[in-house]
């Protein structure tokens, strides 16, 4: 037993559940619970999302299988013309090759004609040479196959460049040397030593000439030095 003088023993409550009480959830409990009943949520909406989706009869699935083949008529069909566009495009290739060849032969052959009867002129004429005994009838002769000649050339658009005399032009005269000269003004054709012709408005082949210069101390004269083009 406890002495008088000793303070009082401390006293703890303890409570007395009844039996119709139920007893306290802990937190883990809760939250267990929680978790459950969202999983048992999840499991119902997709339950009832399975149950929206019809399930494929035989008519739908006819009616896919008539859009496949569709689908595949028409990438065959458009294949198809494709190949027949590219079958198209080379023929007309080949086609165009082969008629500029046949335009490039057959122009050939016309300029050809058109010569061949200036090349007969001139073997009549070198026939007739040794026995000509006039001379004059002659070189006559030879400056009508020569007319004749360039006539045909006019016919194909071909004409001789006119040069001397004229300014000097790098576009139509080929220069080859510089001539000392009192006679023609500086910087003019002074000499052609080749004619040049052109096609058209082409250059076919440019006129090879020398220019003009001032004479130097030494005197008048062609100087055999190359002028630039």
């Amino acid at each position: 037993m406890p002495k008088p003088d000793d303070p009082m023993p401390k006293r703890h409550k303890v409570k007395i559940m009844s039996d119709d009480e139920p007893p306290a959830a802990s937190a883990d409990t809760a939250a267990c619970d929680g978790a459950n009943a969202d999983a048992a949520a999840a499991e119902d909406a997709t339950g009832a999302a399975a149950e929206t989706v019809p399930e494929p009869t035989e008519a739908g699935i006819r009616r896919l299988e008539q859009q496949v083949r569709e689908a595949e008529r028409q990438a065959e069909e458009v294949n198809e013309k494709y190949l027949r566009a590219l079958a198209d495009l080379e023929n007309f290739r080949r086609r165009a090759r082969h008629e500029a060849a046949e335009a490039m032969r057959s122009g050939e052959t016309s300029i050809l004609l058109e010569v061949l009867p200036v090349l007969d002129n001139f073997n009549r004429a070198m026939e007739a040479a040794p026995r000509a005994k006039d001379i004059h009838a002659l070189i006559k002769g030879v400056k009508m196959i020569h007319d004749q000649l360039l006539e045909a050339l006019a016919r194909k658009g071909v004409r001789p460049i006119e040069a001397e005399g004229e300014p000097f032009d790098p576009a139509y005269h080929d220069a080859v040397g510089r001539f000392e000269t009192t006679d023609r003004p500086e910087g003019t054709v002074a000499v052609e030593i080749q004619k040049g012709y052109m096609l058209g408005d082409r250059v076919l082949r440019p006129s090879r000439v020398m220019v003009a210069v001032r004479p130097s101390a030494a005197g008048a004269g062609p100087e055999a030095c190359p002028c630039e083009d």
